[in-house]
């Protein structure tokens, strides 16, 4: 599992050509389809800001670089990671369950894995983020995460998870 803050910011790497074409700038999600829709490229491409690579062109996401076979700039569509960070949790019944801090992907950076979820300042002190993992997500709406009710991000009974 990696976390969709450790991807922005790595250096883009074409494998075709040798050439750094940028870095990543942002994610691209299709919420419907709870996978990775692209890459927003920050450098090179300073003009296209809509545009990015998509995920088919990604070869590997590494520690250290991403590697793509196909520099090719697309328009993508879909919910910027930077979009998700702040939006609010909450259950189906409307308790409040936290702030999205960070996505979590497969290990092969396609598929949402799940959010972690802070409290607050001194809840993530004294008791660690938490995690809702995708099985437990109702909606993945623009502003908010409506979540099963039984699911709490610090409950790992249910499987909402749990990071401390």
């Amino acid at each position: 599992m990696r976390r969709t803050r450790e991807i922005v910011g790595l250096p883009i790497l074409d494998v075709q050509t040798g050439e750094q074409v940028g870095w990543v700038k942002d994610v691209v999600f299709d919420s419907k389809e709870e996978t990775v829709a692209g890459l927003i490229l920050e450098g090179a491409h300073i003009f296209h800001s809509g545009q990015g690579i998509t995920r088919r062109a990604i070869v590997a996401v590494g520690k250290d670089a991403l590697t793509i076979n196909d520099s090719q700039l697309t328009e993508l569509h879909g919910v910027y990671w930077s979009q998700k960070v702040g939006n609010k949790v909450f259950t189906r019944g409307g308790e409040a369950q936290g702030t999205i801090e960070d996505v979590f992907l497969d290990d092969v950076a396609m598929h949402i894995v799940g959010y972690e979820v802070s409290d607050g300042l001194f809840a993530d002190l004294f008791y660690g983020r938490g995690a809702i993992f995708q099985n437990h997500v109702m909606v993945d709406g623009k502003d908010v995460l409506i979540v099963d009710d039984r699911v709490s991000p610090w409950d790992e009974q249910y499987k909402g998870g749990s990071l401390s």
